[in-house]
């Protein structure tokens, strides 16, 4: 499977439930061109727990899982006012 098909299986709530199970903190999934394998990106320096491969419709889908992942913070755009200095 490449790149751009692992692409349409991405945000598929399936997709999520297979690779985090239910695990409930930060995380950002996508998806790497060389090797084709999704990419995970969790909060824990520990990712022994979380899968190194899913299986997508019969295919063995490698999964590289990325540690230490902080979880973006909005930018609250109402308080960002230029100085007029």
């Amino acid at each position: 499977m490449n790149a751009k098909q692992l692409m349409s299986y991405v945000d598929q709530p399936e997709t999520h439930q297979k690779i985090v199970g239910d695990y409930d903190g930060g995380y950002a999934l996508g998806v790497t061109e060389n090797p084709p394998a999704f990419l995970l990106r969790v909060e824990p320096e520990d990712v022994s727990h979380f899968p190194t491969a899913v299986d997508i419709h019969g295919v063995k889908v490698p999964v590289v899982v990325k540690g230490s992942f902080v979880r973006p913070v909005p930018i609250d755009r109402g308080t960002q006012a230029i100085s007029p200095d």
